[in-house]
């Protein structure tokens, strides 16, 4: 199994609720837990607040979404002017108490995997996340490859 989903968003602040609550129904309905679903949540909330602020003059970004048994892989790109790779480094090496680049930081703090790169035409950050599955998942129930049952999840 794996699940994507592609979200071509305007650059507005009502987008990121808004690809908040689908990622979470989508994660929480196949049976996620609580807290991996909390951590993904924020993750895209800080990761769309992003471009929300700091894209420019694009008017609207894209939020893709991967995920199978494993994992979920978020890339969040913009068509903005990008940012250095300086600033890059600087933003993601940001202390948490500083007022800017706190964002960035979390989201890798967050993530299993974390990348960012921008090329003066646009900025793509993506981040991957581990997985946890309830015990009652809906997952468990769904064929895996050949029809076979999944292995056993954590």
């Amino acid at each position: 199994m794996e699940i994507r989903l592609a979200l071509y968003l305007p650059r507005d602040a009502v987008s990121v609720p808004l690809t908040r609550r689908i990622l979470v129904a989508a994660l929480a309905s196949l049976g996620v837990t609580e807290d991996c679903c909390a951590d993904i949540q924020l993750a895209v909330a800080e990761a769309c607040g992003n471009v929300i602020r700091h894209a420019g003059p694009a008017d609207e970004y894209e939020v893709t979404v991967s995920f199978d048994v494993e994992q979920c892989t978020i890339d969040v790109v913009d068509t903005g002017p990008g940012i250095r790779t300086t600033a890059a480094e600087a933003l993601t090496q940001a202390a948490p108490d500083e007022e800017s680049g706190r964002g960035l930081h979390l989201i890798r703090t967050l993530a299993d995997r974390f990348d960012l790169r921008s090329d003066g035409r646009g900025t793509a950050l993506r981040f991957v996340k581990r997985l946890v599955w309830a015990p009652d998942a809906a997952v468990r129930h769904l064929p895996g490859p050949g029809n076979a049952p999944w292995p056993r999840l954590q």
